[in-house]
């Protein structure tokens, strides 16, 4: 685990203990919509259960996977930020369970706890470099080197496997494809190009990264 994952991490559990008390929890069916981009960002949302996509759609209705949130995280940061509408589509990859907590609540710890303050920026700042990272690397880089960095940027929330090697999550080729804007088929391809240079693994349960170094290698081209 690196020391920015542990940093994320702690800012993370710190934000949560304060603020789940006082959300409100709620449920949500697979591949439903939690909120979209029209909705004001009135609610932000700690994960307890499932797995979130936080999505955009070009202009072309291409979607791109900005961030796939995981248990114990948090989602719905316009809500932090003062955005009057949330910025992403957030939707349910799997049946999920959150704290909704009201933009309201958020405020008022803040006036209470004046350090949270601190932390509230770093989560929010975070968020915004991921965001634009992704956008970065669909604007600039190939299709090989958007794998690798999605692959190695799963691998840094996942417990680790036996060094050097690192674990993924399992990811259907088409969340995948969604995440770095390309093709299924495109998709597939390079996995199966990272297979024959050894350079990950696949199984049912996920994705074992065999050469992390040459795959950072790869996602810096």
């Amino acid at each position: 685990m690196t020391t920015a994952h542990r940093g994320d991490e702690s800012v993370q559990q710190r934000l949560w203990s304060v603020l789940e008390p006082l959300g409100s929890n709620q449920a949500f069916r697979r591949h439903s919509s939690i909120y979209t981009p029209g909705q004001p960002a009135q609610t932000l949302y700690l994960l307890q259960a499932g797995q979130v996509s936080l999505q955009m759609v070009s202009s072309e209705g291409r979607v791109l996977t900005v961030k796939v949130v995981e248990p114990g995280q948090i989602f719905g940061h316009s809500a932090l930020d003062g955005g009057e509408r949330y910025d992403t589509f957030a939707v349910a990859l799997q049946p999920v369970r959150v704290s909704a907590v009201p933009r309201v609540a958020v405020l008022q710890a803040l006036h209470s706890q004046p350090d949270l303050g601190a932390v509230l920026i770093e989560v929010v700042g975070q968020h915004r470099l991921t965001v634009s990272r992704r956008l970065d690397e669909v604007a600039f880089k190939s299709v090989p080197a958007r794998l690798a960095s999605v692959l190695l940027e799963m691998s840094e929330h996942h417990p680790a496997g036996p060094k050097p090697q690192q674990r993924v999550p399992r990811r259907t080729h088409q969340q995948l494809a969604e995440m770095i804007n390309a093709y299924r088929e495109t998709v597939t391809k390079v996995i199966n190009q990272f297979r024959d240079a050894r350079l990950l693994d696949v199984d049912r349960s996920g994705i074992t990264l065999l050469n992390p170094s040459r795959l950072r290698e790869l996602a810096q081209n």
